[in-house]
């Protein structure tokens, strides 16, 4: 949360996600994962472009005039405001910020969410780590001659 929403903003945002996910901010660590995001100027900025494609993240645009491409996002968004803003009266930054980060930990532990096929977004993550996790390591042990093919997971 933060009371003007800049590019800077978005983009530090956009950071302590990388951080909390990913562990570090270094190149290409992101790789894999693509941001949707519409035509604001927060994320059309230089700015943000030049940073999210140092992380490695392939920007994915929201189709201009179908705002349903962009539709995820904003549910969410909507049901965080009506689970933990609306009706509230908050009298500094810091409660709202604490109302998102309550609400943020038990979307992510709790709610069982239809697109990640009934699974609580933490366990969708986890599952989608293993996937790739599995996916690499069996990559990695693929055997360079002709005909051989070994993996162990």
């Amino acid at each position: 949360m933060t009371k003007s929403g800049t590019r800077f903003e978005a983009t530090q945002a956009l950071g302590m996600a990388v951080r909390q996910q990913f562990g570090q901010l270094s190149a290409d660590v992101v790789r894999g994962l693509a941001l949707r995001h519409d035509h604001g100027s927060n994320f059309m900025a230089d700015h943000s472009q030049k940073q999210a494609r140092f992380w490695g993240i392939p920007l994915d645009y929201a189709f201009v005039g179908e705002p349903e491409t962009n539709g995820v996002i904003e549910r969410l968004f909507r049901t965080l405001k009506e689970q933990a803003i609306h009706g509230r009266i908050f009298q500094t930054i810091d409660e709202v910020r604490n109302a998102v980060r309550a609400f943020t930990a038990c979307y992510n532990a709790e709610w069982l969410v239809e697109k990640n096929g009934y699974c609580n977004p933490l366990d969708a993550r986890a599952a989608w780590l293993d996937t790739n996790l599995r996916r690499t390591a069996w990559s990695n042990q693929v055997s360079r001659k002709p005909g051989a093919v070994h993996f162990v997971l």
